[in-house]
């Protein structure tokens, strides 16, 4: 399961007058002023920040960061040929449904050429504002642009069925290259094993096919679903109004719980960022998988994993009952609040004041981006071209702490620790079960 995901790379940054807008740069493009004040080895770290901190647009290079800090732990700690090629066929088809299918489907497809094209003119920019944007326009803008929304995100209902189906599709991969159905055997648990039991290999195979079959039409009728809402859904006032509960939930139970005297800002910040089914918004107003939507596919990946690994044995079972729920709670909240919680100590401790910020309205911490380090350090120094370069590498070195500290965590702690440890129980279990 991919467990290293920046949805929302914070890089917005106000110092004076110097405004730094949230990521839409490319490695190659950072700037002269940075590059030629730092060494060959900065400049290759400025290289990986950039690569993590670019906007989310950046499909190939997001892909391929996550897909190798994904792959790496699990494949150094592989026990088998299979096992290594399992692996593998889910951090690549996982990244793809991560970090292609949100902008494809939703965005150029659904978007685009569906939805968006029976809007008029003045409206078919506003469908990518979130909901409660959408709502402070006139009644009857909002009863034609939430339909349209709706019918976009239904549409996507295919991602988290297929992050459902792709433990089948793993089974039946691995049954149908190596031959192997049972958790032993592609554990490498068993070294004297020789063959396996036919009618396990079936029951694998039909089961497979079955959950594959029942994701495809799943994802076919909401599609088709979605067709309906987007096209005949504008002329219902209560079908606009559905459609405000199905796009934010949060937002509505939260309203709710107003009613009975409950407030919590925490709690209302909460429930529209996790049970909200919106889109992220990117710089240029497309759309981009959001936070709510982040948690359902992955919610659906961990019902895929225990269904599939159930067909294998009781193994597969407590090896992803050890892992996966803790990748899963890391993967929706846990990578945001640690390096919240990280920025958060070092604004509290007044470490580099001069890049990270604190912004009492919304309450997030922001740090300035790569770029935007030369205009800072000149500053500082009040254009003292001697102190210039020693500055830029001291705020370099800062942006590094910031930016690394909660990656190599990611990476080190909850990616290999999590593998190697999972594997270690795996065997024990294994053991003891011969023993007993």
């Amino acid at each position: 399961m991919t467990y290293i995901y920046d949805i929302n790379t914070k890089s917005n940054y106000n110092n004076k007058n110097i405004a730094f807008k949230s990521g839409v740069k490319t490695a190659a493009r950072l700037s002269e002023d940075l590059t030629s004040n730092l060494s060959k080895k900065q400049r290759l770290i400025a290289k990986i920040i950039d690569l993590k901190e670019g906007d989310s647009g950046l499909s190939h290079s997001r892909f391929a960061q996550a897909t190798i800090t994904n792959w790496i732990p699990k494949a150094v700690f592989s026990r088998s040929i299979a096992d290594l090629s399992e692996v593998t066929f889910l951090e690549v088809f996982e990244g793809a449904l991560f970090f292609y299918l949100p902008s494809l489907v939703g965005e150029y497809i659904s978007r685009r050429k569906i939805f968006a094209k029976s809007l008029p003119k003045e409206l078919k920019g506003e469908v990518s504002k979130p909901v409660s944007e959408i709502l402070k326009s006139n009644k009857a803008n909002a009863q034609r642009l939430l339909p349209a929304k709706a019918a976009i995100v239904l549409s996507c209902a295919l991602i988290p069925a297929a992050e459902y189906a792709l433990s089948f599709a793993k089974n039946l991969f691995t049954l149908k290259v190596f031959k192997q159905a049972d958790f032993t055997s592609v554990a490498n648990l068993d070294k004297n094993k020789s063959g396996e039991d036919k009618i396990k290999q079936q029951k694998v195979e039909n089961s497979s096919k079955e959950h594959l079959k029942k994701a495809g039409l799943f994802s076919i009728s909401a599609l088709g679903l979605s067709i309906l809402l987007g096209t005949a859904g504008q002329k219902s006032k209560a079908v606009s109004k559905a459609c405000e509960y199905f796009l934010n939930p949060g937002a509505k139970i939260y309203a709710g719980l107003n009613k009975f005297g409950i407030s919590n800002n925490k709690l209302e910040k909460f429930l529209n960022k996790y049970v909200n089914l919106d889109f992220a918004r990117k710089s240029d107003g497309s759309l981009a998988l959001g936070n709510g939507q982040l948690a359902v596919t992955v919610l659906s990946g961990v019902a895929g994993y225990f269904g599939a690994a159930k067909d294998r044995g009781k193994l597969d079972v407590q090896e992803v009952a050890t892992r996966v729920p803790i990748i899963a709670a890391y993967t929706i909240f846990g990578s945001t609040l640690f390096d919240e919680q990280f920025k958060k100590i070092l604004y509290q401790d007044r470490k580099h004041p001069e890049i990270l910020k604190y912004n009492k309205q919304n309450g997030e911490y922001t740090v300035a981006s790569l770029n935007d380090i030369p205009k800072i350090a000149k500053e500082c120094v009040n254009g003292d071209e001697s102190l210039l370069k020693g500055k830029i590498q001291e705020l370099f070195k800062a942006k590094t702490k910031i930016a690394m500290v909660p990656f190599l965590f990611s990476l080190g702690v909850v990616g290999a620790a999590l593998s190697l440890v999972s594997r270690i129980w795996t065997q024990y279990r294994y053991n003891k079960t011969i023993q007993q």
